[in-house]
């Protein structure tokens, strides 16, 4: 009975079933004084002239006043909002109003009993019965005032009835006492489940709202970077195309922005570090751009800058050189601290239509051109830079379009031993003759055809032809084949190079491949396994443009190349720089010390020639030596240096 008590007891500490509970009474109670007012009224009618006027008409309508009084209160105060202490408060007053009615009404009801007919006294059960049960549904979302008026109402009609003396409403008062408990589990019941389908409607509404939260935080992340909070590259390009949509003659300023030096932060110190680097960035340039403009991280180091539209050309340039110095500001780092640089490239649109993508190319062609240069800054997309892309445009779709293997050719430029002067070797150098546009660049068509992915078709075109020139060559000359980054982290490529050695029969050890820093860069573990394999061939491996990438003591030493080739950008300075003699000497000491071969490109002096081979530097090519030549020019140039430096051995014999 104490449990049963205790569940039907408000509680306090449910707010939201208080508020449940609240709200369907406010719909309720006004029915229920409805049907008080309407069946009291009722009796009192049918009791006027058999009972006395107090009895039969004042008492009823001071119920029924009440009544009016508190229908009105709940249908303008209980469709109010309200907290659910109040609510608490509420309900506690109604389920001692309930009490007090339910008595009103009750002892009314009995006193006017004594009066009329049996038919007068039949109304009075069915007044107490039905109207009861009526109130009592009414209130079944306040159990405890539902149960109180139960036990009222049906104790009232028991104590009334039961000693009547009239068989018929004897056995109506004892099946309203067993009826009692009935209804109050009915009361109990309901209230039960309502208390469930509560507890549920907030379990669903919680479901929805984390349904909700996670909608929004996907959606943030969609269109958000998680590592630095800044826009990433989806949302960088909606909000082009939107400020595009708005205004499209007047196209918004575009930068590209990336970090020089941010991938050995990454090998050196680990991706913890690189990502403190990164988030610190981002808080840098979002200083520095203010509100007004928009900082996206592209990917990678890549970070994406459109500038407040307000700004001069003036202005955005020297906001540019700013974003490039706050990268140059050190970090710091659990270990201490690191320093990168920043190169930008920015594209200053005349008034026209643009689409983002071509925004981001021409200003993403800026920043190549910063790079290219080896040097940071900032360079705006000219006029100069759109003619390099229009080309750089019509390759591509020459490259896609026609069938360029008839165009295809190889130059050979020796290598040199500078102690004999013999030659050793060839670099097979790649040559376009397009019918359409004439000699065209390597450094045109080769990055052409990696973008277009036909790089790995190229190869295998460009190396058939070496595979011929190998055949044709005396036998003690090696010949060097160069490999793009593609095609080093390519094992299709690498599988059908090895191939195409076996079926030439060429002994693979006069074959050396030459790879860039830059490919190493790209995929690391890719390129370790193409090397890997091509090593346990026979062939040679030879790391290009030494010094002038981000390539680390360590990839020299795990990859185990046999030759280093210091860049000409170092060796054509030899003479006239002293870092650059200092670098050339480094790295043929460090060649030196591994036990491997330096290579020297770029020699195109006597002099230079000379103070390299004091240095400990073994080959060297150049124009001091040959220009690149025709596979018949490259033999016969081979042959003079072979018979130069018989006589010269014969004279000092």
């Amino acid at each position: 009975m104490k449990n049963f008590l205790a569940s039907l007891q408000l509680q306090k500490d449910n707010p939201t079933l208080l508020l449940a509970q609240f709200r369907a009474l406010s719909s309720q109670i006004p029915i229920l004084y409805v049907l008080l007012i309407i069946n009291a009224l009722a009796v009192a009618i049918t009791h006027l002239k058999s009972a006395p006027l107090w009895l039969s008409l004042y008492i009823p309508v001071a119920l029924s006043v009440v009544c009016v009084f508190r229908l009105c209160w709940w249908e303008i105060r209980g469709k109010e909002d309200v907290t659910a202490e109040r609510a608490y408060r509420l309900m506690r007053l109604t389920i001692s109003g309930a009490g007090i009615l339910a008595v009103a009404f009750g002892s009314w009801a009995i006193a006017l009993y004594q009066y009329g007919d049996a038919s007068q006294q039949g109304q009075i059960a069915y007044f107490l019965v039905v109207t009861g049960i009526s109130c009592i549904f009414c209130l079944m979302h306040l159990p405890m005032a539902a149960a109180l008026t139960t036990v009222i109402t049906f104790s009232a009609m028991v104590a009334t009835f039961l000693f009547s003396g009239n068989p018929v409403f004897v056995a109506t008062a004892i099946s309203g006492l067993f009826l009692i408990l009935p209804f109050l589990r009915v009361i109990n019941s309901y209230f039960q489940n309502f208390v469930g389908l509560v507890q549920l409607t907030e379990e669903l509404k919680q479901k929805q709202a984390e349904a909700e939260e996670l909608n929004l935080v996907n959606s943030r992340n969609a269109l958000h970077d998680q590592l630095t909070g800044l826009a990433n590259r989806r949302s960088f390009f909606l909000s082009l195309e939107k400020r595009l949509q708005k205004d499209p003659s007047s196209p918004p300023v575009l930068g590209i922005l990336d970090l020089d030096g941010f991938k050995p932060v990454n090998d050196v110190f680990g991706h913890a570090a690189g990502d403190l680097v990164l988030k610190e960035t981002a808080r840098r340039f979002v200083a520095l751009v203010g509100e007004e403009g928009i900082v996206s991280r592209l990917g990678g180091d890549e970070f994406g800058i459109i500038f407040p539209c307000s700004m001069t050309r003036q202005a955005i340039a020297d906001l540019g050189q700013a974003l490039c110095a706050a990268v140059r500001d050190p970090f710091e780092i659990p270990d201490g601290s690191v320093r990168v640089f920043g190169s930008c490239g920015i594209v200053y649109p005349d008034i026209g239509e643009y689409t983002a993508e071509d925004l981001y190319e021409k200003a993403d062609f800026a920043l190549y051109q910063v790079k290219s240069k080896r040097s940071s800054g900032v360079e705006f997309f000219s006029a100069e830079h759109e003619k390099i892309l229009t080309q750089r445009h019509l390759i591509e779709l020459e490259l896609q379009a026609n069938d360029f293997a008839k165009e295809l050719k190889l130059d050979y430029q020796p290598i040199v031993e500078l102690r004999s002067g013999r030659v050793v070797a060839y670099e097979a150098l790649a040559r376009w003759d397009s019918a359409r546009f004439g000699r065209i660049s390597p450094d045109a068509f080769i990055p052409a055809a990696e973008r277009t992915a036909v790089i790995g078709r190229m190869t295998r075109i460009l190396f058939a032809k070496a595979l011929e020139a190998l055949a044709i060559i005396p036998r003690h000359l090696r010949l060097s084949f160069n490999l793009s980054a593609r095609d080093i982290c390519d094992h299709e490529t690498s599988m059908a190079l090895l191939a195409m050695i076996t079926r030439s029969g060429i002994d693979p050890k006069r074959i050396e491949f030459e790879i860039t820093e830059t490919a190493l860069l790209s995929d690391f573990d890719t390129a370790d396994q193409v090397i890997s394999m091509l090593r346990a061939a026979g062939i040679s491996i030879a790391l290009d443009d030494f010094g002038t990438g981000y390539s680390s003591l360590s990839h020299i030493h795990r990859l185990g190349f046999d030759k280093l080739k210091i860049d000409k950008s170092f060796v054509m300075n030899f003479d006239r720089d002293a870092r650059c003699m200092n670098i050339t000497r480094s790295v043929a000491n460090l060649c030196q010390n591994l036990g491997i071969a330096s290579v020297a490109e770029g020699v195109e002096s006597e002099e230079i020639a000379e103070g390299l081979k004091a240095m400990g530097v073994r080959l060297a090519q150049g124009y001091h030596f040959s220009r690149p030549l025709p596979l018949e020019l490259a033999i016969d140039y081979a042959a003079r240096c072979e018979a130069a430096a018989s006589a010269r051995n014969s004279l000092s014999a």
